[in-house]
């Protein structure tokens, strides 16, 4: 239709156009009816434009107020200031604003603000969503669960929010779903469900809308088409009257201005060849004049180049020379350049050098202050140690050498008493002296080890000792052993130790009837001996030493986690004597020897599968 109106207007127009050019004679008739005509379609012209740019943004805002009021608030009177989020365009943004500054919901004032992400959902009473930004829809209801929050939006399929608006025509119509309002913990009003739409009833009216527009436009199209061919027929004509006249009088009017031209020029020609001729003799004239001026400032400037061509000579042998003597200086100034080049970086390097020296001679010096005061402190420390240990060994031996006299004096008693009076006795009293005396020996054994643990790393004159032949004589000396309990030793590859030979011999020999003693019953004891070589970085020396770890692993009945810590206590015992024999200080002679040759013990168990003791012994050189 806008189309159609530009393309009458834009005919009238250049209708006028050829009147007002050529200046025809046209009767007032003629003029009063073009003028009526024109108005006319100037005003069809209005009218359909206006009918064509009607906004609906104003019916939007109310609709989305009115809805807001169709929903009962819970605590409305706390609510200082109902807030409204925009997710829409600008348009709809700054309508929405302008209609919410004259209204009010239930008596509070209106604040209108854009949303730009869902993030700010929470800060608001009522969201208006258009479908122009493209949100998903389920996110923002799943944002809003629980919080009082209305959903508005325009445009989405029906049931998808909680009221959806769409537009039908010139006016809106919307749909709600009651579950997003039990989510949200909202309550509508009976009217707001009243006059909502189903999405068939929607989909009715927007049919019936579309059918009626449809039908109104083709009829319009149809009787303005007829209008609009009348009116052209009656332009047209007008306007090839006025071409024809035209023509008519543009061409009276080139034959006058020809003649005109012809008899102009006649007049005028001769005037102009006498002029044209006294204008080529003055310009001739000056020309002449002009060349002899240039001629004579060619001559001088001749003679000035010739001056100027001397003094530059001159200046060229001078500066040719000047250039020699560049070259030599600049020669020295480079060899001199490169010569202080490296001077500075041999003043730099020999710098860092002497810093560095410096740097590490402090390091040096503070360490070994360091050290010396550390090795005082632990010559210290190891002086009072060893005078600990001499006194602790002096007084184990004395208490243990004295302990002895009065034991051995009660076990002659005893023995006195049982061969005379044992008769005397009943048969308690008899078990009570065999009790004595079981304690009596047991108590001689315990003094026996006390005084052999006390006696342990007094020598420290190591020697070189085969491990093989030592385990071989050892696994002798226990052939009785071995073979009662039907164990089997394994050891092969052994390494040369400094050590003391007696000591170690004890510490094998420990181990291994640990080994064959802590067995399961039915269970034929098996005990493997290894070493490697194994290289350590000493924290305090900051140095790699080398050690021997040897490892004595059985098949017995384990160590249960309980117990671990105590092992190597001296008296320790984890079981009774009447399962295991022993007197509980053999470990602890194996610590003592061990820690004598600045070695380390330890062991792996788990209980019923077994016990693994590792010892190290440190390498020389």
């Amino acid at each position: 239709m806008k189309v159609i109106v530009k393309i009458l207007i834009s005919l009238l127009r250049l209708f006028l156009y050829k009147i007002q050019r050529f200046n025809f004679k046209i009767s007032k008739l003629n003029a009063s009816f073009l003028f009526v005509v024109f108005c006319s379609f100037v005003s069809f012209a209005q009218d359909a434009e206006s009918s064509d740019n009607i906004s609906i943004e104003d019916q939007r805002s109310f609709m989305i107020l009115n809805l807001s009021e169709q929903v009962r608030w819970p605590n409305v009177e706390s609510i200082e200031t109902f807030k409204i989020g925009v997710l829409g365009t600008e348009s709809i943004y700054n309508n929405l604003t302008k209609v919410s500054e004259e209204k009010r919901l239930f008596d509070k004032l209106i604040d209108v603000s854009r949303i730009k992400g869902i993030g700010e959902i929470q800060n608001f009473n009522v969201i208006y969503v258009n479908t122009a930004y493209e949100y998903l829809i389920k996110d923002i209801l799943e944002a809003t669960i629980g919080n009082r929050i209305l959903i508005i939006t325009e445009g989405y399929p029906t049931n998808s929010s909680m009221i959806n608006m769409v537009q039908v025509g010139d006016t809106f119509s919307y749909d709600i779903n009651r579950m997003y309002f039990r989510e949200a913990n909202l309550k509508m009003v009976s009217t707001l469900a009243s006059y909502a739409v189903t999405s068939t009833e929607l989909k009715e009216k927007l049919y019936k809308k579309a059918e009626q527009k449809l039908y109104v436009v083709s009829r319009e199209n149809d009787q303005q088409k007829e209008i609009i061919k009348e009116q052209i027929k009656t332009i047209g004509s007008h306007i090839d009257s006025l071409n024809k006249k035209e023509e008519a009088l543009l061409e009276k009017e080139n034959s006058i201005n020809s003649l005109f031209i012809e008899s102009e020029l006649k007049n005028k020609k001769l005037e102009e060849v006498l002029s044209i001729e006294r204008e080529n003799e003055r310009k001739i004239n000056e020309q002449v004049a002009r060349l002899n001026y240039q001629q004579n400032k060619i001559d001088s400037i001749k003679i000035q180049i010739l001056y100027q061509q001397k003094i530059l000579n001159d200046q060229s042998s001078d500066i040719q020379e000047k250039t020699a003597v560049l070259k030599e200086k600049n020669i020295i100034i480079d060899t001199q350049r490169k010569q202080n080049i490296v001077l500075s970086i041999l003043s730099t390097l020999l710098l860092i050098l002497s810093m560095s020296l410096l740097v590490a001679y402090i390091k040096n010096k503070k360490l070994n202050i360091r050290l010396n005061a550390q090795h005082i402190e632990i010559n210290e420390q190891s002086r009072q140690l060893s005078l600990k240990n001499k006194e602790l060994e002096q007084f184990a031996y004395i208490t243990s050498h004295d302990l002895q006299e009065p034991l051995n004096t009660i076990s002659s008693f005893i023995d006195i008493i049982k061969d005379e009076y044992e008769s005397k006795f009943d048969d308690d009293g008899v078990q009570m002296l065999g009790f004595i005396k079981e304690g009596s020996v047991r108590m001689k054994k315990l003094i026996d080890e006390l005084l052999k643990y006390s006696r342990l790393g007094r020598s420290k004159e190591y020697e070189d000792v085969n491990c093989m032949p030592l385990l071989d004589v050892l696994t002798s000396d226990l052939h009785n052993t071995i073979k009662n309990s039907n164990a089997e030793i394994k050891y092969d590859a052994l390494p040369i130790v400094k050590g003391n030979e007696t000591e170690l011999r004890l510490l094998f020999q420990n181990l291994i009837t640990n080994g064959i003693k802590f067995r399961n019953p039915n269970t034929k004891p098996i005990i493997n001996i290894a070493c490697n070589e194994v290289r350590e970085t000493d924290s305090i020396l900051k140095k790699d030493q080398k050690f021997w770890v040897f490892s004595v692993s059985d098949n017995g009945i384990g160590i249960a986690k309980e117990y671990q810590d105590r092992v190597f206590d001296i008296f320790q015992r984890l079981h009774s004597r009447l399962e295991y024999e022993g007197s509980g200080i053999g470990l602890a002679h194996c610590k003592k020897i061990v820690e004598a040759h600045s070695g380390k013990i330890w062991f792996t168990s788990e209980k019923g599968e077994g016990t693994t003791f590792s010892f190290s012994i440190p390498m020389e050189g």
